[in-house]
């Protein structure tokens, strides 16, 4: 009897060693899925804070996991409960018991291969989103700093122009020269207006009848009205020239025919070419040609060389000026500072009231008129493309032979 008794209490012993044993292992599984779900926890929560909307998927994965791990540890735990309390006579509870340690242990490994799957997977895809991160960081990191290097030279070089441009300023105080072209004067069509300015950057504006309506004349604008035209120029720093006054005469009543204007002297009328001969705009003028030659020249054409009386009161116009263009020197009026003739009309500045053009400069002209000192030798009139100032309307000289050639001395015809 105590035999069967003592091998009874051995396999009562086994048995509960072995409920030991697979308690202690559960545990230990319990314990190491604790470990490990803390652990993920701490890597999430870590990494949470880097990027939790680019983690906020895994999260709830791994939620899921966690959820699924808990409700398996809350079975085991209960069927642990289960095989504690069976007796030693109940060897079919036993043998369910180990089937349950069995799928747990298999489950274990089952849930513990994916959770160490799922994790590791986790994990590359976050460290491959940090690396992303890190990158997209350090690219928009470089472009704020290229950015601010940009605003910062920008604003260096905005400052140095700021600070020529002052400089500049402080040191151009004098206005721009305007000029209205065409000039003041008596025309027979239509013109076209237009305020030019020899600065760059330089704006002009005109104004018609006073000086209240002034406009941009940038731009050449239609006029065919007898009256005042007021203009002026401003430079880029701010420097403007005074209000300038150009009167218009629009008449029609030229008898002259082409390139030919009427000019009042003595009661009447003569007509004065208006271009050097050959009188056409835009030609060399004739030059290298005797006064004898001029006046044959003027003579075919059913004209006569011009007098000097003639040629005075085409080049003074109406208001007896030193100079075509007025009473002072003007050195880029006409062409009296230069080295040789230029083409007909090309300085548009240079004409006079009645229409006549480089009657100041260009080629001295010959004359009918002898001098009175020296009757066998003609007056030359007008100053040539070298004489500056004295090129006047009153600037004569009379050292010449009708029969000499001279490269300086042109010639325009009247009638």
């Amino acid at each position: 009897m105590s035999n069967n008794e003592t091998e009874d209490q051995v396999k009562s012993r086994r048995k509960k060693k072995n409920i030991a044993i697979l308690v202690l292992m559960f545990l230990l599984l319990v314990t190491l899925f604790i470990v490990q779900c803390h652990l993920d926890q701490i890597k999430q929560e870590a990494l949470a804070k880097e990027q939790e909307t680019a983690l906020e998927l895994q999260r709830r994965q791994t939620l899921d996991s966690l959820r699924a791990l808990e409700q398996a540890r809350a079975d085991s735990i209960r069927k642990a409960d289960s095989l504690a309390k069976l007796n030693a006579d109940d060897s079919l509870r036993i043998a369910d018991s180990l089937r349950i340690a069995d799928s747990l242990a298999a489950l274990k490994n089952n849930v513990n291969r994916d959770s160490i799957r799922h994790v590791r997977d986790s994990l590359n895809h976050i460290k491959d989103s940090l690396a992303a991160i890190d990158k997209a960081r350090a690219d928009s990191l470089q472009r704020i700093a290229d950015s601010l290097a940009a605003i910062e030279k920008a604003k260096a070089d905005s400052l140095e122009k700021k600070r020529i441009q002052d400089s500049i300023r402080a040191a151009d105080q004098v206005p721009p020269v305007a000029e209205i072209v065409p000039p003041a004067g008596r025309y027979y069509d239509p013109i076209k207006l237009k305020v030019k300015c020899e600065e760059i950057k330089c704006k002009t504006f005109l104004s018609i009848g006073d000086t209240l309506h002034a406009q941009e004349a940038g731009k050449a604008i239609e006029y065919n009205t007898t009256g005042s035209v007021f203009f002026y120029a401003e430079d880029s720093v701010g420097n403007r020239s005074a209000w300038e006054e150009a009167k218009y005469d629009m008449a029609s009543d030229n008898v002259c025919g082409k390139n030919a204007y009427p000019v009042p002297l003595g009661g009447k009328t003569v007509c004065v070419d208006a271009y050097e001969y050959p009188n056409k705009v835009d030609e060399l003028p004739r030059d290298m040609v005797s006064q004898e030659q001029a006046a044959s020249l003027c003579q075919q054409e059913g004209k006569h060389l011009c007098s000097l009386a003639e040629w005075q009161a085409a080049c003074k116009s109406k208001d007896n000026t030193r100079y075509s263009y007025g009473d002072s020197y003007k050195q880029n009026k006409c062409n009296t500072n230069r080295k040789a003739a230029m083409r007909s009309g090309r300085k548009e500045q240079c004409r006079s009231w009645y229409g006549m053009y480089d009657m100041n400069g260009n080629l001295w002209e010959w004359t009918s008129t002898t001098s009175k000192d020296h009757p066998n030798m003609y007056l030359v009139a007008g100053g040539a493309w070298n004489t500056n100032n004295e090129s006047k309307c009153t600037d004569n000289k009379f050292s010449f032979y009708p029969q000499n050639q001279y490269p300086n001395v042109g010639f325009r015809c009247c009638k």
